[in-house]
Order: C-alpha cells, then structure tokens, then sequence
C-alpha cells in the first residue's frame, strides 16, 4: 500500500520556518511510520533540493509548486474596491493537471498550517490554499490541517463562513495555539484537536559555528533576528527610519554598556540570493549603520551567513545565551533548545504561543512598541529572569514536543 504524503500549503524553503514545517511533521510521520515518502512543492525544486540535505532519508521529493492563477489576482484587486463582491463569488484555484498527475497515488494531504489560513497575507492567498484543499479532496483522498493558526476572520464574515464550510470538510483539524482551538469551536468545528508546532521537534544539525559567531563571546551571545515585516507597523518612512535608528542604538548599546557579543540570525532569506523579504540583507542594512570602530565590530558582532538550513540555524540559535527575535520559527528554535527568548510581535502567532508557553505577554515585545529603551528593557527582563525562563522552558519544551507528535494521530489511524 502507498504511504505517501503531499504537503499542500507548501512552496520555498526560502523560509526556514516553512522548511521547519516540513522537517518537524515528516520526521513525526516517520517515527511511526517509516515507509512513508513526501511529496513537497517547490517554486525551485534544485535549489530546496540542495538544502534538504541529511534529511533524504525521510523519503521527501520536491515537485513543482504553482503560483497564484491570474484570475485570482484579478479578483482579489477588484475586490479590494468592491468588498461586496465576496458576497457573490469566491474563486477556487485548484491543483494544475501536470501537478495532479503526480497525486494519484498519495495516501493524504497535509496542509501545513503556520498561519496560511489566515488573513495575514491577503485574501487572494488565502482562497488559493483554501482551493488547492479542495481541488485534492476532490479526488476523494483526504486533508488534514496541521498544527495551524487560523484565522481571525471575525472582522469579515463572508470569508468567515466559507472558511469554516471548507474546513469541516477536512479529515482532521489541529491548531497550535489555545485561542485558535477556541475561536474553531467557537464557529462550530468539533474536529479540531490542540497541539503543538512540529517545529519543536526538529532538531538541531551541530556544525562549526566559528565562522558564524564574533571573536569575542565575553558573558554570551546574544542571537537577534529581525525581519523587514516590522517595517509594515509603521506609517511612512520617517518612521520607519526612527524604528531603524532605534534598533541600530540598541546594538551599540550592547557593545558599549555590557560584554554580551552579537550574532544577527536571518530567518528568511531567499536561496537564490534576492532581496525580497530577506532577513539577511535587512539586517545587513542595519549593521551598516552602527558607527563603531572596525576592530570593535569584529570582536563583537556579525550577521550569520545566508545559507544556513533550518537544521543548521537551529543549532546556531541553541549556541546563544539569550534571543530576541521577530521571526515566529526562530523564537521557536530558541525555546525549544532553552534559550530565554523574547518575541517580537507582528502577528497573532507569538501573542497566542507566548501566552500558551508563559501564561502572559511578559517576554513579547509587540512591533509598534519597538523603541531603544523597550529593547533595552526586554534584554533587561531575560536577564533577570534567565533561570526563571530556563527551569520553565526545560520542563515544558518536552511537554510540548509529545503534543506536537499528538498531531500525527488525526493523520494515521485515518489511513491505516
């Protein structure tokens, strides 16, 4: 019998929370299952290839991903100025045939969550997930939904109640955070099961971090990420550049007022080496303005290169003393190889993990808030309650590992 999934939902390993996705649930499957082959879509089907390395083993393949069909731009553009008109129709991209043809023999769609059911990257990107759902299961094989953040769609009720008549179609639903399990019970899904972001699971690929890390490491290393999304939080460039100018004086704050060393960690980065949405050259951007002698910026602070895995990054983030990042995988990452970690928020994701995690906000700095001095306070606030955060972390993070292999019960005793 076939034992082969596709992860829908799924199209870079550009993000290396996405191929975080996909290396956490496979190895789930695979613990229990070790026949099991993946299918996984790929805008770049060589260059994913080349970074899932040590991972072949899991039986994972890249096939062509498809981008957004044109009528769905046109759509979301006119709907833009007609809202209305999501009151009439909703298109339902489905799944090219050149990419069907390889699917006819998969056991399951997995639909890997992160928070593509969501209104965070528009309404156009939303309906096409919600499509290639549907375009799979209408070859009468099953989806199911894993470890998700969706939604909240309370502000549009129209795609509120298409999203929740896609959804109960699903075979299985788990969600990631307790106010994604309330919000679907709330709207009446009572297939929805709480688990925990496979992410937790993966683990860390050791290498030699020499190159990555500053000369001097002086009381530890203090892992940034800081992605260009927070830009987004703020009005017009004048104030983008006082948020910059605000990140850039905290760096030299740490440099100059205590003897932590800095190691900048990009958590998205294109592979073939562009700019768009790329930590990497946004943190570069930043570095380039700190105003200290050269000899000092050697000892004391660098950007980890570009081609770091999320295996690889994973174990760069675990080297740190502390983390304070934007990306939700690296705060992840963090976490669950114990490193005091603060968040900074642009989404639901870190206020619903953080409050799951710590019982509070008390450790998530929101974007708009972003200043010198609430950095400062939250690099203050690690260091006062390290062992605090330590002790919590190393008795909750395996807690939360056996929740996120939970997920894989929905998927399992379906197919078997």
């Amino acid at each position: 019998m076939t034992n082969r999934y596709y992860f829908l939902g799924h199209e870079t390993l550009s993000n290396r929370g996405c191929e975080a996705l996909v290396r956490g649930i496979s190895s789930i499957i695979y613990e229990r299952s070790p026949d099991a082959e993946f299918l996984v879509p790929s805008f770049n089907v060589e260059n994913d290839s080349k970074q899932w390395v040590a991972e072949n083993e899991h039986q994972v393949s890249f096939i062509s991903a498809y981008k957004m069909p044109l009528y769905v731009r046109i759509w979301g553009k006119l709907n833009r100025t007609a809202p209305q008109l999501s009151r009439l129709y909703f298109p339902s991209p489905s799944i090219p045939k050149d990419i069907q043809q390889h699917l006819n023999d998969t056991t399951a769609g997995i639909l890997t969550g992160g928070d593509v059911l969501s209104l965070e990257y528009g309404i156009p990107s939303l309906l096409k997930f919600l499509g290639q759902a549907e375009s799979y299961m209408a070859g009468g094989r099953s989806v199911f939904l894993w470890a998700a953040s969706v939604g909240p769609f309370s502000s549009q009720p129209d795609i509120e109640k298409y999203v929740v008549k896609k959804l109960t179609a699903y075979a299985g639903i788990s969600v990631r955070e307790t106010s994604s399990y309330n919000y679907l019970n709330q709207l009446g899904l009572d297939n929805v099961k709480l688990v925990a972001d496979p992410a937790f699971v993966m683990k860390p690929d050791p290498w030699d971090t020499s190159i990555a890390l500053p000369d001097e490491h002086g009381e530890g290393l203090l892992g940034i990420n800081i992605s260009p999304l927070i830009k987004s939080f703020r009005g017009n460039q004048s104030h983008v550049l006082e948020m910059e100018k605000a990140v850039v004086d905290f760096l030299r704050d740490v440099i100059k007022r205590t003897n932590f060393s800095i190691v900048l960690i990009p958590h998205v980065d294109s592979i073939d080496g562009s700019d768009w949405n790329s930590d990497y050259c946004y943190m570069l951007h930043l570095m380039k303005q700190l105003d200290l002698p050269q000899d000092m910026l050697v000892a004391r602070i660098c950007l980890a290169p570009r081609r770091m895995n999320a295996v690889q990054t994973k174990f760069l983030i675990s080297q740190c003393r502390f983390f304070i990042g934007a990306r939700t995988h690296a705060t992840i990452a963090a976490w669950s190889t114990s490193v005091p970690t603060v968040s900074i928020s642009y989404s639901i994701k870190a206020l619903g993990l953080n409050t799951d995690l710590f019982g509070d906000l008390s450790y998530v700095l929101e974007t708009p808030r972003i200043s010198r001095n609430t950095l400062w306070e939250s690099l203050e606030k690690l260091r006062a309650d390290e062992e605090k955060i330590k002790n919590l972390l190393q008795l909750k993070i395996p807690q939360w590992q056996q929740r996120a292999r939970e997920a894989a019960d929905q998927v399992l005793p379906a197919i078997e």
